[in-house]
C-alpha cells in the first residue's frame, strides 16, 4: 500500500512539472502567433485593430498600413537573422547587443513621429496611452523586473529596497 501511494505521488509530481513547463507552449498557440502570417497580414490586423480603437479616416488607414508593413518586414528579417545566429551558436557581443538595443529605440523613436504626422492630436494621445499599457504588460503577470520575480530572494529584496 505504501508502495501505491507513493507511486502515486510521483506520478502527480511528474505530471504537474510536465504541465508546467508545457503551458506556455499552448498560450502562444491560442493568441495566435504572428510569426505565422506574412507582413502584409500583419500590417492589415494591425491597421484594422488601430481603426476600432482610433477611429481612422482611410488616407490615415492606407499611411499607418505602409508604416506597419514596413515595420512587419523590419521585425521578420531581424528574427531570422537571430534564428540563424542561434542555429550557429554564436552569441550577441556586448556591443552587438547595444547596436540592436540603439536601432531598436531609434526605430521606436522614428515610428513615433510617423504616427504624430499621421494621426490627430487626439487620435495620438490615445495611441500613446495605448502604447504605454502594451509596454508595460510584461509587469502585469506579477514579475517586478526582468531581473527578479515576487516569489526568488533576489526579487524580494528589490521590492524591500
Amino acid at each position: 500500500m505504501k508502495k501505491l501511494v507513493g507511486l502515486l505521488v510521483i506520478m502527480f509530481v511528474i505530471t504537474s512539472s510536465i504541465n508546467a513547463q508545457g503551458g506556455g507552449m499552448r498560450g502562444n498557440q491560442m493568441k495566435g502567433n504572428q510569426s505565422n502570417y506574412t507582413p502584409d497580414q500583419i500590417a492589415t490586423l494591425q491597421v484594422k485593430r488601430m481603426n476600432l480603437q482610433l477611429d481612422l479616416n482611410k488616407s490615415q488607414q492606407d499611411a499607418i498600413y505602409k508604416l506597419q508593413k514596413n515595420q512587419a518586414l523590419t521585425r521578420q528579417a531581424m528574427q531570422k537573422s537571430m534564428q540563424e545566429r542561434r542555429l550557429n551558436g554564436k552569441a550577441l557581443t556586448t556591443d552587438e547587443r547595444f547596436q540592436l538595443k540603439s536601432a531598436r529605440l531609434d526605430r521606436m523613436q522614428q515610428h513615433k513621429l510617423a504616427m504624430q504626422k499621421i494621426l490627430t492630436p487626439s487620435q495620438f494621445s490615445k495611441w500613446e496611452t495605448m502604447n504605454k499599457s502594451k509596454l508595460n504588460r510584461g509587469n502585469a503577470n506579477g514579475c517586478i523586473n526582468k531581473q527578479g520575480f515576487k516569489g526568488n530572494k533576489q526579487g524580494r529584496q528589490r521590492l524591500n529596497n
